[in-house]
């Protein structure tokens, strides 16, 4: 910082819950500074490491819908699955292939998931 004064043009504004306030009011207490001085403290000599956030794009919104969808229909396949089994609806062969079935797929969106995170 410079000894010359600086003009103080800019504002911030923003909300904060009741229980961050009193933990704000009690570290601006007792660092025996006023609200203003106490947060320009923070914003100037804060060691924090500000890390960006990954930007989302459209096709990757789009991809995750589409997984989103695609496992909420493999668990109602599942479900329906273990019910016509429980019923004696199908073999217990078939309804040990359709399971390995829907375990394969949940593992090529689990791995298609994490490619695209």
């Amino acid at each position: 910082m410079t000894d010359q004064p600086r003009s103080l043009s800019k504002r911030l504004n923003f909300r904060i819950d009741e229980a961050t306030y009193s933990a704000f009011e009690a570290k601006v207490s007792a660092a025996n500074l006023t609200r203003s001085e106490f947060f320009r403290d923070i914003i100037l000599n804060n060691k924090t490491q500000v890390i960006a956030r990954k930007i989302t794009t459209d096709h990757t919104k789009q991809a995750l819908f589409l997984i989103n969808k695609t496992s909420n229909n493999i668990n109602q396949l599942a479900k329906a699955a273990n019910t016509a089994q429980q019923s004696g609806k199908i073999t217990d062969q078939l309804y040990l292939s359709v399971l390995e079935s829907l375990d394969q797929q949940n593992q090529l969106l689990q791995a298609f998931l994490d490619h695209v995170n």
